[in-house]
């Protein structure tokens, strides 16, 4: 298909719902009855004009503060009680930001004026503000009845989101000044209001709460729906510092009597740094935030209490505190800001307060408690959700009654279909998935890998002898031959002492190692990343590492999952999809691409970088995949270097099939709804200049498609029609109308089988089409891509690409880290981290699938 027009435009716009294009809804699979996690919204009367005003929050003689939203609500309720006459006939919401809105122009407020508020802070002491408010614009709701209604007639037409921002800053209002908020729209009350917090060891604690967001429906009786859904945030326990340190350091009475060891110390001052502890010697009503941990405790610890009168910490508070005795002098001091000043607090005095979020990244064990505490089973999270309605009464709202609003009590109900799953082909039959899974054993892989010259490297000799290497090397084997594939017998087994010397040795010692099979003591420490970094960039060799557990007693599964990844990473195809399940994708020659950026985690400070990665099938199966990984800004989702990476890939699909794709399927992941235009309008034109860059006039049809995975739709269904012990919805269920957008192209697909909690289905948005595809073909190929995974014999949540591009550049980050954690340890350049990160054509693994 050619391009919809040659020149892109500025800002392109994403396609919308077309009846003649069979994009208002597929037809395709089982009707199936649903329910979902938004409640119907009436609205009384549309006849209400939105003021949007912008917000600027100052101190004396400083420029705008950066301050906490919860200290901004108070100063923003401090100006309401000021001027309770304006306020008693206009209703204000703000969000805690920048923004607030008004029905009705409040003209003491629209023109910048200065508006001075005194707010009593942690210590009790006032503080003075200056608050000025901007008028920027105004919207009357009318213009969004009047979009609603045509999309509801399948007149597509583009939504006002301003106007739906605007509604958002008045419905965050209310819960935003009475719970914890995090983020813009997810809620947690402190004090057990929707139940009690669950522990999760390290001094963390998960507590329940909830998300909400008004969205638009292609509804005619209903055209706003509110999404409510269950929320869950993990948060410090109230508690003192002690029995914080004795959870996390595992301390008991006695250690505290002296100093603590300098590792206990450094790892305990990251653990507090940045937490906020209330001082229990003092009667006045005191919160300090912990910048450091000193070396010395308050029988040594020095200052300057006045101009020339040295003191100790023990001694001061002997005097000032008399009634505080410490009971441990010796132990390490807190350093509680301003650094300006010198603020030391004994832990035996600290308590952490109430409320705080954790923001650094949960250990293993903290998350793997996380999601089992956090888990629901369907008719218990469809329960919740209905709780937190009733509870929360959001139609009593002063925000929702100014607007009219009347929230309904009950989930919408909706039809949803089951599309029916695609033919699987091995090499001698057809299989049929059945729930999402499918049956392998005794049956051969569609196309075999040829494991000829290869070796294997032991890294935990005590547990595991080489003569349990040959035991299960016997068994691998053995499989291997069932399945299909050559396999000789290794050319070399050694036991390896370290990475950077194994690999050249084994490469040395035998000609044209295809693979090194590798078996560590567990996942700790660098050595995995060292392995990888050895293998995939300095020796170009395929690598497989399994854990010494796992190999010493083997299960039949554990090696089938072991020569699923194998075959596949050498070239072999595990299984694919049958020709009537594939028309659009075998008919043609088609790319289909995906793509991810790696970022850092949340509590990262060092400005590390993203890592993007983009993925694309080098053959008419959709079945072997080519990389392309590079670094790029930190937190940067557009994929700077995408041009460059999608003209690498068609420049091997070309070398590898001698063919150009006549189409381009991109499923992009990572993307939230505030991102879609821009990235949109990089990308797009980035993989249209790919394009143009080749030889002769290439034009290949171009479709763009979103998949989310961080929404907050839940599919719920009759126990009877459910799947499994939770009673999920089955897997293939899509929903396409009333909960989507009512104009553009998008749909819900759950295409794997929940085991734990409530499936998340997978959210596709189109943002760009050249293809023309039908909602029906979308559909149908989303959902047989989802098959096409050569991890595992089941169905996953996300189509095989965008899973492949996740995993690539999560291997980036491993060589990453590798890099960095080198024997050297000098800390290389921006320019060297790059290059060791980097994935393209200049290595021979690039076209072959390393990453799994």
């Amino acid at each position: 298909m050619p391009w919809i027009s040659e020149v892109l435009p500025e800002n392109p716009k994403p396609p919308t719902r077309n009846k003649d294009k069979k994009t208002l809804a597929g037809t395709a699979g089982k009707v199936i009855r649903l329910k979902a996690n938004y409640y119907p919204i009436t609205v009384r009367s549309w006849d209400k004009y939105l003021i949007h005003y912008d917000v600027v929050i100052e101190e004396p003689n400083r420029s705008e503060l950066d301050i906490p939203k919860k200290k901004k609500f108070m100063i923003f309720d401090g100006l309401k009680l000021k001027y309770p006459q304006f306020f008693r006939e206009y209703n204000l919401a703000y969000d805690g930001m920048k923004s607030a809105v008004s029905i009705g122009r409040i003209e003491e407020f629209s023109d910048s004026r200065s508006h001075q508020v005194y707010v009593s802070g942690d210590r009790g002491k006032k503080s003075r503000y200056f608050v000025k408010l901007k008028i920027v614009n105004g919207h009357s709701l009318k213009d969004l009845q009047v979009a609603l209604t045509k999309c509801s007639r399948a007149e597509c037409v583009e939504l006002p989101s301003i106007i739906f921002q605007m509604m958002g800053i008045m419905f965050r209002h209310g819960p935003s000044t009475n719970f914890s908020c995090i983020g813009q729209n997810s809620f947690f009350p402190l004090n057990g209001e929707l139940g009690p917090s669950d522990d999760i060891g390290g001094g963390k604690e998960i507590k329940p709460g909830f998300f909400g967001s008004i969205r638009p429906s292609g509804w005619k009786d209903f055209p706003l729906l509110l999404n409510i859904d269950v929320a869950h945030a993990a948060f410090y326990k109230e508690q003192s510092v002690l029995d914080y340190m004795s959870e996390t350091l595992q301390l008991r009475e006695s250690d505290y009597h002296g100093p603590l060891r300098e590792l206990d110390r450094r790892k305990l001052e990251n653990l507090l740094k940045g937490l906020k502890v209330k001082a229990t010697h003092s009667p006045v009503n005191r919160t300090y935030k912990i910048i450091g941990l000193m070396k010395d405790g308050a029988h040594e610890q020095k200052f300057e209490r006045e101009p020339g009168k040295v003191t100790t910490v023990e001694k001061y508070f002997a005097e000032v505190y008399p009634r505080t005795k410490l009971l441990y002098p010796h132990l390490n001091l807190i350093r509680a800001a301003p650094e300006t000043r010198t603020i030391y607090l004994p832990i035996e005095c600290c308590r952490i307060t109430k409320g705080q979020r954790v923001t650094k990244s949960l250990n293993d064990s903290e998350k793997s408690q996380f999601i089992r505490r956090a888990a629901r089973y369907p008719f218990e999270r469809l329960k919740k959700c209905n709780e937190i309605v009733r509870k929360n009464k959001f139609s009593e709202d002063p925000m929702m009654r100014a607007l009219e609003f009347t929230v309904s009590d009950e989930p919408v109900q909706l039809n949803g279909r089951i599309l029916p799953p695609p033919n699987l082909k091995m090499r001698d039959t057809t299989v049929l998935p059945e729930k999402g899974v499918w049956e392998a054993w005794n049956r051969k892989f569609f196309k075999g890998a040829a494991v000829e010259t290869w070796a294997v490297i032991n890294y935990d000799e005590y547990p595991v002898k080489m003569d349990g290497i040959r035991q299960f090397l016997v068994q691998l084997k053995k499989m291997a031959e069932e399945r299909g594939m050559i396999m000789n017998e290794p050319v070399k087994l050694m036991l390896g002492s370290a990475p950077e010397k194994d690999f050249p040795g084994i490469m040395k010692s035998a000609k044209g190692i295809q693979f090194i099979l590798v078996n560590l003591p567990s996942k700790k420490g660098d050595l995995y990343g060292r392995v990888k970094k050895m293998g995939d960039r300095e020796f170009s060799v395929v690598t497989q590492c399994i854990l010494s557990k796992n190999l010493r007693n083997p299960k039949p599964a554990t090696v089938n999952n072991v020569l699923l990844k194998i075959n596949a990473k050498m070239g072999g195809v595990n299984n694919t999809l049958g020709r009537e399940s594939s028309t659009f994708i075998l008919t043609n020659p088609v790319m289909i691409m995906g793509a991810d950026v790696n970022h850092p985690p949340a509590d990262d400070r060092k400005g590390t970088p993203s890592l993007a990665a983009v993925v694309g099938s080098m053959d008419c199966l959709a079945s072997n995949y080519a990389a392309q990984v590079r670094q790029q800004l930190s937190c940067k989702e557009i994929i700077q270097d995408l041009k460059d990476m999608t003209r690498n890939l068609l420049i091997a699909f070309f070398r590898r099939t001698g063919k150009k794709p006549e189409r381009l399927i991109m499923y992009r992941d990572g993307v939230s709804e505030s991102q879609f235009y821009t990235v949109l309008a990089y990308e797009l034109n980035a993989m249209r200049e790919a394009c143009k860059s080749l030889p002769g006039e290439y034009r290949p049809g171009i479709t763009f498609i979103v998949v989310q995975k961080r929404h907050h739709t839940r599919l719920f269904c009759d126990d009877r029609d459910g799947v499994g012990k939770s009673k999920n919805v089955p897997p293939g269920t899509t929903v396409d109308q009333i909960i989507t957008h009512p104009s553009e192209i998008d749909f819900y697909l759950c295409s794997h089988q929940g085991i734990l909690g409530t499936s998340k289905p997978t959210h596709y948005r189109v943002l760009w089409d050249d293809n023309d595809m039908t909602m029906d073909e979308l559909q149908s190929m989303s959902y047989a891509l989802c098959h096409t995974y050569f991890r595992c014999t089941r169905s996953v949540s996300i189509p095989a690409p965008a899973y492949y591009a996740h995993l690539a550049a999560y291997r980036a980050k491993v060589h990453g880290g590798a890099y960095e954690q080198r024997e050297e340890g000098k800390a290389g350049s921006a320019a060297d981290i790059s290059k060791a990160v980097q994935m393209d054509q200049n290595f021979a693994l690039h076209n072959k699938m390393y990453f799994l």
